[in-house]
C-alpha cells in the first residue's frame, strides 16, 4: 500500500492529453463551445423553404439517429467515472448441509444475508481520464448531429432548388414548344409554296416531337424532387403545394467573402476530428495508469445463521494488485494506443486541409456562377429587346413570320439558360455554406491557406 501511494504521488494521476500532445491542443477542459448554428438558407430568400428545413431538421429519420446515439453517449458519459467510486451492494444465500459444524466466518455461514462495498482507488487519475474519455465520446456524438444536420439542411434545400428550376424549365418547354409549333407551321407553308424544301418542314415536326418528349421528362423530374423532400422530411407522401410553380430562389443578394482559418474550424468534421485526438490522449492515460498498482477497499456488513457467537458480523480491508509479468502486454496496449492518437492526429490535420480545398473549390465556384447568372441576364434581356422589335415590326407588316419565330425561339433558349444559371448558383451558395460548416460569414482578405505553422498546430 506505501509503494502505492508513492507511486500514485509520482505519477500526478496518469498522463493527460497535455503531456502527450504537442503544445499547440487545447487540452480538453479548455475545450471551444459549440458553434451556433446559423441559418444559412434564409439567404435565398424563400419562405417556403424555411418551411421544409424546419420540417427536416424535426422528421428526418437520419438526423433522429444521431440524436439518439448522442442520447446514449451522454447517458454512458453521465456515470463513466462511477467505477471509481464506493459500490454498495446486498447479498444473502442458503446452502443445506448434512454437516452440524457452526460457522463463525460471516462469508461462510450456511444461512447470511450481507451488505457489501467495494471501492477500486482511482491513484493514477483513472477516474478523471475515464470521464474525459466518456465526455468526448459525447461530443463527438454531437458533432455528428451538426454533421448530420448540416447534410440534411443542404439536400433539401438543393432539392428545393432543382425542382423550382425544373418548373421553369417545364415553362420554358412550353414557350419553346409554342415557338417551335409555328416555325413547323411556317416551313409547312414554305415547303408547299415551293420556297423551302421538305426537309426543313419534316425537321420541324421533329422538333416539336422533341419537345413533347421533354416535357415528359420534365414532369418525372418535377415528380422525384417532390418524393425527394417528402423523404428527407421523413413522410410518405410529398406536399401538394410544392406542385405549384413559384420563383426561383436567388442566391445573388447573399454577401459572401473569403474563408477564415476560424470559420472553417467551426465544421463538424474538423470539430469531430479534434475531439477525437483529446479521446485518443485520454485513451492514453488509460492504458499507461495500468500500468501500475490498483488498490480496492472492500467490506462487508452481515448476518447469518447457525453460529457459535453473535449471527452479526463485519469484515473487510484492503488489496493490492500489482502487474509483474504479463509477458509485455499492458506495454503493448499503451503503444496501441499511442499510435492510434498518432492517426488521430494525422486524420484531423487531414480534415482540416480538406476542408480548406473544399471551401476554397466552393467559394470560386460561386463566384462563377455570379458571373454567368450575370451574362445569362443580359443575353435574356436582349434577346427580349429582339423579341419586342421583331413583334412590333410583324404588326407593322415590315417583316414575315419566319422572323418573330426565330425571335421566340433565342428567347426562350435564353430563358432556359437564364433559369439554369439561376440554379447553379443557388446550388454553388448551398455548397459554399456546407464547406464552411453551415456559415455564409466571414471576414477575411483572401482565402486561407493554412501555412506550415498553422499545419503544425493543428489549426
Amino acid at each position: 500500500m506505501l509503494l502505492a501511494l508513492l507511486l500514485s504521488s509520482c505519477h500526478q494521476g496518469g498522463p493527460t492529453f497535455s503531456d502527450i500532445a504537442p503544445a499547440e491542443f487545447p487540452p480538453a477542459d479548455a475545450r471551444r463551445p459549440s458553434p451556433k448554428t446559423e441559418a444559412w438558407w434564409l439567404a435565398l430568400n424563400d419562405s417556403q423553404l424555411n418551411g421544409i428545413v424546419a420540417r427536416v431538421e424535426q422528421g428526418n429519420l437520419t438526423l433522429a439517429q444521431a440524436r439518439e446515439r448522442l442520447a446514449a453517449a451522454a447517458a454512458i458519459s453521465h456515470s463513466a467515472s462511477s467505477g471509481f467510486l464506493p459500490n454498495v451492494a446486498l447479498s444473502g444465500s442458503a446452502t443445506g448441509s448434512s454437516s452440524r459444524t457452526k460457522v463463525d466466518d460471516i462469508s461462510r455461514r450456511p444461512a447470511h444475508l450481507n451488505l457489501e462495498t467495494e471501492w477500486e482507488i482511482a491513484l493514477f487519475g483513472q477516474d478523471k481520464l475515464a470521464q474525459q474519455s466518456a465526455d468526448l465520446d459525447r461530443y463527438i456524438a454531437a458533432e455528428d448531429v451538426n454533421a448530420a444536420k448540416l447534410s440534411v439542411a443542404a439536400e433539401a434545400a438543393t432539392s428545393y432548388v432543382r425542382l423550382r428550376a425544373l418548373q421553369h424549365q417545364r415553362k420554358n418547354v412550353d414557350l419553346l414548344s409554342s415557338a417551335k409549333a409555328k416555325a413547323r407551321d411556317v416551313a409547312t407553308l414554305r415547303s408547299r409554296s415551293g420556297l423551302a424544301t421538305r426537309f426543313e418542314a419534316q425537321a420541324a415536326t421533329e422538333d416539336s416531337a422533341a419537345m413533347a418528349q421533354q416535357k415528359r421528362l420534365l414532369d418525372n423530374a418535377i415528380a422525384d424532387e417532390i418524393q425527394r423532400i417528402a423523404v428527407l422530411q421523413g413522410v410518405r407522401e410529398g406536399d401538394a403545394t410544392l406542385s405549384a410553380m413559384r420563383p426561383q430562389p436567388v442566391a445573388s443578394n447573399a454577401r459572401v467573402t473569403a474563408v477564415p482559418a476560424d470559420v472553417l474550424r467551426q465544421r463538424a468534421d474538423i470539430r469531430r476530428a479534434e475531439f477525437a485526438v483529446l479521446k485518443a490522449g485520454a485513451e492514453v492515460g488509460i492504458a499507461t495508469s495500468d500500468l501500475y498498482p490498483k488498490l480496492h477497499l472492500s467490506g462487508m456488513i452481515g448476518i447469518g445463521s447457525p453460529v457459535s457467537g453473535s449471527i452479526f458480523g463485519v469484515m473487510g480491508g484492503p488489496s493490492l494488485q500489482m502487474p509483474i509479468f504479463d509477458y509485455g502486454k499492458r506495454l503493448d496496449v499503451v503503444e496501441v494506443k499511442k499510435a492510434q492518437w498518432r492517426e488521430a492526429v494525422a486524420a484531423y490535420r487531414q480534415s482540416v486541409l480538406v476542408a480548406d480545398g473544399e471551401a476554397s473549390s466552393a467559394l470560386r465556384t460561386l463566384l462563377a456562377a455570379r458571373l454567368e447568372t450575370a451574362r445569362a441576364n443580359s443575353a435574356y434581356a436582349t434577346a427580349q429587346k429582339g423579341l419586342a422589335q421583331a413583334k412590333l415590326l410583324s404588326r407593322e407588316g415590315l417583316s414575315d413570320a419566319s422572323a418573330l419565330v426565330t425571335r421566340q425561339i433565342e428567347a426562350a433558349d435564353t430563358r432556359s439558360q437564364l433559369t439554369e444559371a439561376t440554379k447553379n448558383e443557388a446550388e454553388a451558395l448551398i455548397a459554399f455554406a456546407k464547406a464552411t460548416g453551415g456559415s455564409l460569414a466571414a471576414q477575411a482578405p483572401g482565402i486561407a491557406t493554412f501555412p506550415d505553422k498553422r499545419r503544425k498546430s493543428g489549426s
